[in-house]
């Protein structure tokens, strides 16, 4: 390897970003893995249980969406 290319501040940035990019796909495929082999831990799905349900106030906030959904196409409408 050329000594100039080794020392040389876009080598160290490839370096440092093609390693952090490795980093990053190990830890998404670490993730993968792990939810592959325990699918019933609550922690992983407990999350997805969670949001099927909708709380008081999105319910009341979809019912006011639609009432001015409604509304506006009533003025169109007319």
């Amino acid at each position: 390897m050329v000594p100039i290319f080794a020392t040389s501040i876009q080598a160290n940035l490839l370096i440092y970003v093609g390693g952090g990019g490795f980093v990053l796909l190990g830890a998404f495929y670490f993730g993968r893995l792990v939810t592959f082999f325990f699918p019933n831990n609550p922690l992983i799905r407990k999350g997805k249980k969670e949001n099927e349900k909708l709380t008081p106030k999105q319910k009341e906030f979809v019912e006011f969406l639609e009432k001015a959904s409604n509304q506006s196409k009533e003025e169109n409408d007319a």
